[in-house]
């Protein structure tokens, strides 16, 4: 299904508008930059409040200039157009906040111009200006979870607790998730490993973070991903299924008395029908001679062979989660991965890496099991290998250890893992498990934990990746309760 952005680019020009900001010419200069109004408000409708950098509110009308550290609010049926004194463009869609966090631009210094919004929560569209685009990597667009870059773009992102989205209608933008190479506080985009490019050059696309995630995932653009009745943060889907009443069976035949019903069971002789139409009792009519036939001995038949008749097979069921490569061939003879298309028949994908991900069957569940406990769970199988410089070398999970505390929802783990060129490593994580068994740890500079448990609480799965030296240590493990 295409998806179209809602409100298009020229329509949006038109109703933002051309108005300049009131500057109040050579006065402006005495002003501090931090007062002076960095855009203005061209269209305002239903409930939008404005909150200043010292914290006071107002009500958005048309008009109202936007300095920077303003606090933007949209309520439930609140839209908002921003014109930015470089002519950049932002829409902010209802039920969203958005920060101005920093604004400087300079006609006759674009290269120093610096831009830096921060979307909590919402969907906002921004179409860049000359900020931007002279200057692309002092601009950024926060959310909780990830840094966007822009290279000259018209894009839409919409954030959330647990997920941000984007898409993009022209240019390119770089997601990266926040870690120890990409802050906050930086400009520009990230260039992290982690950090995904999408242009409008690439279709029909999205590109989207999960925290269980090690980078964000491009994925077919979602018709109401952007919509402001947006689907909820998960991802999940409503989907109305048709009814379809089962045929009826086709009637049965008539009954009726068959021709053998009809006839008598047993025959009269000629004599008795006589008798019978006479009214006098038949005359007993004596048997035929019978010559008796030869008597002939057949032999028994000989018994068939005796052929053993093998037990029926009870085939197992499939496993609840199992790991799905990206790669189309295995890694070596120690991967444990399938083909994703196989790992994902009947089953959901729950966290993953740029070479795995973790799919689980549920059942139509969607959260765990009630009344699990503490459980220490014994690692089933793993595979893992060390990457350097482009050189791949394999490596062994040679002990491990797991404990999920359903009750508590807290879990730990340690691991260690072996490569020749690294010698043995120690991993260790603790963390919150969700109420849909998914777990993850980041705490630590360099690392990161992601993984799943079955929904009945049975078995459980996570990848694992770690900086050592100049590479990176990483692989996959599934496990389960003794």
């Amino acid at each position: 299904m295409s998806y179209t952005i809602p409100f298009p680019r020229t329509a949006l020009l038109a109703a933002l508008g051309v108005a300049c900001l009131a500057a109040g010419g050579a006065r402006a200069d005495a002003v501090p930059a931090a007062q002076r109004p960095v855009g203005e408000v061209t269209m305002s409708v239903g409930p939008v409040t404005r909150t200043t950098a010292q914290g006071l509110p107002e009500m958005v009308r048309r008009g109202t200039p936007i300095l920077p550290g303003d606090r933007l609010d949209t309520a439930d049926g609140g839209h908002l157009h921003i014109r930015f004194i470089d002519g950049a463009l932002v829409s902010i869609r209802p039920g969203s906040r958005m920060l101005v966090e920093d604004y400087k631009y300079d006609p006759q210094r674009v290269s120093a111009s610096l831009v830096r919004f921060k979307l909590e929560y919402g969907v906002a569209r921004a179409i860049s200006g000359a900020a931007a685009e002279g200057a692309r990597e002092r601009f950024r667009l926060n959310t909780p979870l990830v840094a966007i870059g822009v290279r000259g773009t018209d894009f839409v992102v919409r954030a959330g607790e647990l997920t941000t989205r984007a898409a993009v209608n022209q240019g390119a933008i770089v997601m990266a998730p926040f870690g120890a190479d990409c802050t906050a506080q930086a400009l520009g985009p990230c260039g992290s490993s982690s950090a995904k490019l999408l242009s409008a050059d690439m279709g029909q696309l999205q590109v989207e973070f999960r925290p269980q995630l090690a980078q964000p995932e491009i994925k077919p653009l979602q018709g109401a991903v952007f919509a402001t009745n947006s689907t909820p943060e998960n991802g999940s889907t409503v989907v109305a299924a048709r009814s379809v009443a089962a045929a009826p069976a086709p009637a049965a035949p008539a009954l009726g008395r068959t021709d053998s019903e009809r006839l008598a069971t047993a025959a009269l002789a000629d004599g008795a029908v006589t008798a019978a139409i006479s009214g006098q009792a038949a005359a007993p009519v004596p048997p035929p001679a019978v010559t008796p036939p030869p008597v002939v001995i057949t032999p028994p038949p000989e018994p068939p062979p005796v052929v053993a008749v093998p037990e029926p097979t009870i085939p197992l069921p499939p496993p609840v989660l199992a790991w799905g490569r990206w790669a189309g061939v295995a890694a070596g003879d120690g991967d444990i991965a399938l083909p994703r298309a196989e790992a994902a028949d009947g089953r959901s994908v729950t966290v993953g890496n740029a070479q795995y991900n973790l799919y689980r069957a549920s059942d139509g569940q969607t959260e765990l099991a009630r009344g699990l406990g503490s459980y220490q769970f014994a690692l089933d199988k793993s595979a893992a290998q060390y990457s350097l410089a482009g050189s791949v070398s394999p490596a062994t999970v040679e002990q491990g250890r797991l404990l999920l505390d359903f009750g508590n929802a807290r879990f730990a783990t340690d691991l260690r893992v072996a490569n020749a060129l690294t010698g043995a490593v120690g991993i260790s994580g603790a963390g919150a498990i969700r109420g849909d068994g998914i777990f993850f740890d980041r705490s630590v500079a360099g690392q990161a934990i992601a993984g799943a448990a079955a929904l009945d609480g049975k078995s459980a799965g996570y990848f694992f990746e770690k900086a050592v030296g100049a590479g990176t240590l990483s692989g996959i493990t599934l496990w389960s309760r003794p």
